[in-house]
């Protein structure tokens, strides 16, 4: 052990840091969606994921869990620490109950509000209601996590929920705004405008139409910023080689909408093959109204060339692109009113430099030029699609010219990377509001992050310890992001020494944790790490820590899924693998101390927490006397036992135990000191019995102690 401390000190004396850069420090924007993570909305996931890249850390607040066997790989992460709420819980009824009594007036309004711009559609009404609790809530929990401002997507009930969040809270909120979702329906969106700080939409003609609609509300608050690609992934594509055989392949990527008219492609494909072209064509898509798809597939008998794929994972839509000859995209204008905005499947077509046939309708002629880097057709009429998918197939060299410059729009317009730099921008210049404090800000930009190459930091959220200051912060390179974790060790002017050396002393306490476990960390029989986050960065002149972010989930997040939706088998398997961790970590760090000395060191902290406690308590003030005689008790059977002592965590509990699919990780170690093996273990049920409190679960706590003792 010894060995290994003398290893950290030479570590550490590497990692000593040099004064930091000026880097731009962002707050967090929370992000509301409809659900997440959701198939058919890959342009949501790309920007948040974007705009992390940039530095600007963003709080997914789904409206409801998204049940689906396909899932984007891409959204499970966000879809662990996204903040998931159901639609009711103790917690959401008792801040109603706060609001409706410290602001009634305020409350009920709103409320009535609500019931009347509704009103007049029931089914908006009923969800806008369902929603409402929840909302409250969010603007309680919101502010505590360090959220200022939202960002919403849709001007639907995303919005509503940022309305309702605004209305009673000090948060701000702006929304983007698609097309289909104002179309036709705009409940509630002249007071949606009102109070927002800006309103993004994706085309210029969206601005027009809602400029025509509210003139005086829009002025000086609409700003077009493209939806964007992530053009890398789609770059696999390539035109058709003359060697190739087989049918020429049609592509589209739809939902099964009124507004989107796959009949009529289907009906050209049927036309097409009847002329003799060998053609066959492939839709991707949510399942809204396949069966009109599939009536109109066998009314014409082209069962074996045209195939319904369904939904597909991002990855594989790119994929289908780079394979096919075409794309084609039949967008039409419902009976409704109900159209298109700029479908982001032909953004992604273009990226992958493919011809494109699309309608000249609504913002897609901002995206495709006829015979620039596209074909604009009428989609009503099936003759046009057919007459658009022959003349390409003819002139293979027009396929391949339109195809490179649909490629070259799509870089230079529609980035990913530049238009989510555009959304940060934005934020930024509206939301003065939503940067973090001042001494916040400068104490961890001070850090020389120059030596990760960080040129954007985030700051999610900040919470206070005793002598230290932990901020979960998101450092982007400008090329990836990832989130770490920064401990700062108070500084007391008068303390500096003692401080550097608190923090010094952490960082090898971790440097000789993660070396100690080594290869026993790992458990072969279910390919589980036991570890510590590795540190990134140590600034001893700043009293500083900069660490990976834990893996999984905590045991505290456990914790509260038990409490609101009941789930025990998750939360069993957590303790079990804490118990573990507990257990490998006692095994590796034996320090060679003298037992009776940590004993007594054990007793005087005891005593001291008791003559603290007291001073406020009236019952431990009267039980005192019998509370240090049991204690002198419990000393004198332990000394005459066999006492074995190992490192003691000190803060054992819930909520620095982080469990993930494939890896434990343990944090906060401010308190670590050598100590009793059953320590820590008494910590840990302590912790879980007051967790578990509730009268209705007080029935699960013999059963959940179980686990984590045997672990």
């Amino acid at each position: 052990m010894t060995q290994l401390v003398d290893l950290a000190e030479q570590t550490a004396a590497d990692l000593l840091e040099q004064p930091g850069v000026d880097t731009p420090v962002r707050g967090a924007v929370a992000v509301v969606v409809a659900r997440f993570p959701r198939i058919d909305e890959t342009f949501i996931l790309r920007e948040i994921t974007e705009l992390e890249r940039r530095g600007q850390p963003v709080l997914i607040v789904p409206l409801m869990r998204e049940r689906s066997a396909v899932v984007h790989e891409e959204a499970r992460p966000w879809d662990n620490r996204a903040l998931h709420l159901p639609l009711i819980s103790p917690a959401i009824a008792i801040s109603n109950v706060r609001a409706l009594i410290k602001h009634p007036l305020r409350y009920l309004g709103l409320l009535l509000r609500l019931i009347a711009g509704t009103a007049l559609r029931p089914g908006t009404l009923i969800r806008t209601l369902a929603l409402f609790p929840k909302s409250v809530h969010l603007a309680r929990l919101l502010p505590t996590l360090g959220i200022r401002h939202i960002h919403s997507y849709l001007a639907t009930h995303a919005t509503t929920i940022a309305y309702i969040v605004s209305c009673l809270s000090s948060i701000t909120y702006s929304f983007s705004v698609q097309g289909p979702d104002v179309f036709v329906h705009r409940e509630l969106l002249p007071e949606k405008i009102r109070r927002a700080t800006f309103v993004r939409t994706i085309s210029i003609f969206n601005k027009a139409f809602l400029s025509g609609l509210y003139p005086d509300l829009t002025e000086g608050k609409i700003e077009v910023v493209h939806n964007g690609v992530a053009t890398d992934l789609y770059r696999q594509g390539s035109p058709r080689s003359s060697q190739r055989r087989g049918p020429w392949k049609v592509l589209t990527a739809s939902a099964f909408s009124p507004s989107r008219g796959i009949g009529f492609l289907v009906d050209a494909i049927a036309l097409l093959r009847r002329e003799g072209l060998d053609i066959e064509c492939q839709v991707i898509g949510a399942e809204p109204v396949r069966g009109l798809a599939e009536e109109r597939i066998l009314h014409n008998g082209v069962a074996d060339a045209v195939h319904l794929l369904g939904p597909q994972p991002q990855h594989e839509v790119a994929r289908l692109m780079g394979e096919c000859d075409i794309f084609a995209l039949p967008s039409i204008v419902a009976l409704d009113g109900q159209m298109d905005g700029i479908p982001i499947s032909l953004i992604e077509a273009m990226a992958s430099g493919k011809p494109v046939i699309a309608s000249a309708i609504s913002g897609i002629p901002e995206l495709v030029r006829h015979d620039e880097n596209g074909v604009l057709v009428d989609s009503t009429h099936v003759e046009r699609i057919a007459g658009a998918i022959r003349t390409l197939v003819e002139h293979p060299s027009l396929m391949t010219r339109l195809g490179e410059a649909a490629r070259q729009t799509v870089a230079t317009s529609f980035d990913v990377s530049s238009t989510a730099s555009r959304l940060v921008a934005l934020i930024d210049r509206h939301e003065r509001t939503n940067d973090v404090s001042l001494s916040t800000a400068s104490r961890i930009r001070a850090l020389d992050w120059e030596r990760l190459q960080v040129c954007a930091l985030g700051i999610r959220k900040i919470r206070t310890a005793e002598h230290s200051s932990v901020a979960e912060v998101t450092i982007s390179d400008g090329i990836t992001s990832r989130d770490v974790i920064v401990r700062r060790q108070r500084m007391d002017p008068n303390e500096v020494d003692l401080v550097r050396e608190r923090a010094r002393r952490e960082f090898e306490i971790l440097s000789v944790l993660r070396q100690s476990l080594g290869k026993a960390a790992f458990d072969e029989t279910n390919g589980t790490t036991y570890s510590v986050p590795r540190v990134l960065m140590f600034d001893e002149n700043n009293a500083a820590l900069v660490v990976e972010r834990a893996d999984g989930v905590s045991l505290a997040r456990l914790l509260r899924e038990v409490r609101i939706r009941g789930r025990v088998g998750r939360l069993a398997f957590g303790l079990r693998r804490a118990g573990r961790w507990l257990h490998l970590m006692q095994s590796h760090a034996r320090p060679d101390v003298e037992p009776r000395d940590v004993l007594a060191q054990v007793m005087e902290i005891a005593q001291t927490d008791l003559h603290l406690t007291s001073s406020s308590d009236a019952w431990l003030r009267r039980n005192r006397g019998t509370i240090e005689s049991t204690l002198r008790l419990l000393e004198q059977r332990v000394v005459q036992g066999s006492m074995e002592i190992v490192g003691h965590h000190g803060d054992y509990s819930p909520e620095n135990i982080f469990i993930g699919d494939k890896r434990v990780d343990v944090v906060d170690f401010e308190s670590w000191r050598d100590g009793l093996a059953v320590e820590d273990v008494a910590h840990m049920l302590l912790h879980l019995e007051i967790g578990l409190g509730w009268p209705f679960l007080r029935h699960l706590y013999a059963g959940l102690q179980k686990p984590f003792i045997y672990g």
